[in-house]
């Protein structure tokens, strides 16, 4: 019982980062409406952030897998945190006054592809862990599937409420409380899981598994 009581946080958390993984991944694609307005880009140009976002998918898909082999779900996760904070944060940073760069936002978005990737590799395991495996841990990666679900379709309404419906105006700053609410959860999320003792089965060693 105590077991399961302290997973409760640990378990709350991955279901906010499966909400962010869709979140942040569908935040692309209107970003892109506002980042042709905002740095005078072209259409084609306008969609490399979408683009990047994806291509970081393939990118990281083999590494990724690797990483989680290697160093286990809490540090794969810590990783993929702390990357998704900086490629979110990029993206914001491009909207400065001071900066106002469309390669540093097109950074961002390859940096915030590779955390939407390590994340996938490790959320649904994680989460089955947490659960306990069995129909538990299975009941856990569908409710996981809802909130990322949630995450993909609250993205562009809140980026559309964010601008106000005025795309042609928009600037990068003005989607700025939607990268502000991704990096709370981020650094939330990343504090939860370093206080966090994760379960790791697939790194025990058979002697620890016997005892």
């Amino acid at each position: 019982m105590t077991k399961k009581q302290s997973n409760i946080l640990p378990i709350v958390v991955m279901y906010l980062l499966f909400f962010m993984i869709a979140f942040v991944t569908n935040l692309c694609n209107p970003m892109a409406v506002i980042v042709k307005n905002n740095f005078a880009m072209s259409n084609f140009a306008s969609q490399l952030g979408n683009a990047a976002n994806f291509i970081a998918y393939a990118v990281m898909g083999i590494p990724a897998g690797m990483l989680l082999k290697k160093i286990g779900y809490r540090k794969t996760a810590l990783v993929a945190i702390l990357v998704g904070f900086v490629g979110v944060f990029l993206q914001y940073m491009s909207g400065w006054a001071a900066i106002q760069s469309f390669w540093v936002y097109l950074m961002g978005a390859f940096t915030a592809g590779f955390c939407m990737c390590m994340l996938n590799t490790v959320v649904n395991p994680m989460l089955n862990t947490l659960g306990g495996g069995g129909n538990r841990g299975n009941q856990l990666i569908q409710l996981g599937g809802s909130c990322n679900s949630v995450g993909g379709t609250i993205a562009p309404i809140f980026l559309g409420y964010m601008i106000g419906g005025q795309a042609a105006t928009a600037s990068v700053g003005d989607a700025a409380p939607a990268m502000i609410t991704a990096m709370a959860i981020f650094a939330l999320a990343f504090v939860i899981i370093s206080l966090s003792a994760i379960p790791e089965p697939h790194m025990e060693t058979p002697e620890e598994k016997a005892a």
